[in-house]
């Protein structure tokens, strides 16, 4: 019965004319993260289907490894992996004679994927000796699509040298296996990326002068590639677009960006017309706002009183504690319903 409340309020939306003044609150924060500087990058949800409410985030430390939190932002595991700069996963997965969800992050002590399995009950373990070795020089942003009509999973990985785009093809769960089967060229870095699976789009972002947001099929063989957004002045982006997220509401899917350089969250509609809606930050209560965001993460349905509606994962840059004081950065978790709020109506 809950479900089908929360999906005849979000039916009833309608989108509105764009918002630029919205502002929202960390609920909970993460631990910050074991090594200084630029560290805490990109973040992945995992829902507990038996329980919302116990229901994992994941948290980069691209210096040191991966991190695993509850919804209230305590550390439940840590895995010093290496230098694993984004992640993203995909459930449903038959692996030796369990069913797990897995989870790909890009290593860059190693120009390597590597792998994190997760069990049913929400136990995170490595899958050891199970890691996919690219051919590249400096593998940097990541995504995954199950193309669930035909059986497949493809991982695509940004390289900050080559200026392109990888997707891979994965042959084989165990061992670990994939071969390459499409390369996209890129007019500058890129590494903020997500898929709509269900209709097999590819979302990607691009840094510095060429910064903008793009999109095209996420199917193998190919096709155009189109612009969503770009930076000021000819479109709504200040300063580095750098990471992405979906959310999947009942009757329409949004797409996030994270501004970096203005501190601050685009949105966008999504399919044939992609419009800007609007932007929102996320400010200081008893817990420091955000800043310089790197990573996102969202999540659309009933999790938690706290997150009626969902959660939306940044990643602080300049973290402060209660004392004002820097310290090493952390992801900051709120209400997706507060954030979406004054968009839809």
């Amino acid at each position: 019965m809950k479900n089908i409340i929360y999906f005849l309020f979000f039916l009833s939306l309608n989108l509105s004319a764009a918002i630029d003044d919205h502002k929202i609150y960390p609920i909970y924060e993460t631990a910050a993260v074991k090594t200084s500087g630029d560290a805490a990058d990109d973040a992945a949800f995992w829902l507990n289907k038996k329980n919302s409410e116990k229901s994992i985030v994941l948290g980069t430390d691209k210096k040191s490894g991966i991190y695993a939190y509850d919804l209230s932002g305590k550390t439940l595991e840590y895995f010093p992996m290496g230098r694993i700069n984004n992640i993203d996963l995909r459930n449903d997965y038959r692996i030796g004679n369990k069913t797990v969800s897995l989870l790909a992050g890009t290593n860059r002590d190693l120009n390597r994927i590597d792998f994190l399995l997760i069990g049913p009950n929400g136990r995170v373990t490595e899958y050891l000796d199970n890691s996919y070795q690219t051919e590249l020089t400096s593998v940097y942003g990541l995504c995954m699509f199950k193309d669930k009509d035909n059986s497949k999973t493809f991982i695509f990985v940004t390289d900050e040298e080559s200026l392109a785009i990888y997707q891979y093809e994965i042959t084989s769960f165990s061992p670990m296996a994939a071969k390459l089967v499409r390369t996209i060229p890129t007019q500058s870095v890129s590494e903020g990326c997500v898929v709509d699976d269900d209709l097999k789009l590819f979302y990607f972002s691009q840094e510095d002068e060429k910064s903008g947001i793009f999109k095209t099929t996420a199917m193998p063989e190919g096709g155009n590639i189109e612009t969503i957004d770009v930076i000021k002045p000819s479109g709504n982006i200040t300063g580095d677009s750098e990471g992405l997220a979906l959310v999947k509401l009942p009757d329409q899917t949004l797409l996030i960006s994270s501004s970096q350089d203005s501190n601050e969250y685009l949105i966008y509609t999504t399919g044939t017309d992609d419009q800007y809606l609007g932007k929102f930050t996320i400010g200081a209560s008893t817990i420091d706002g955000t800043s310089e965001t790197d990573g996102i993460e969202a999540y659309y349905g009933p999790l938690s009183p706290q997150f009626p509606l969902g959660i939306f994962i940044a990643q602080d840059d300049v973290n402060l504690d209660q004392y004002g004081d820097i310290i090493n950065q952390n992801f900051k978790f709120s209400s997706l319903k507060d954030a979406l709020q004054p968009f839809v109506k």
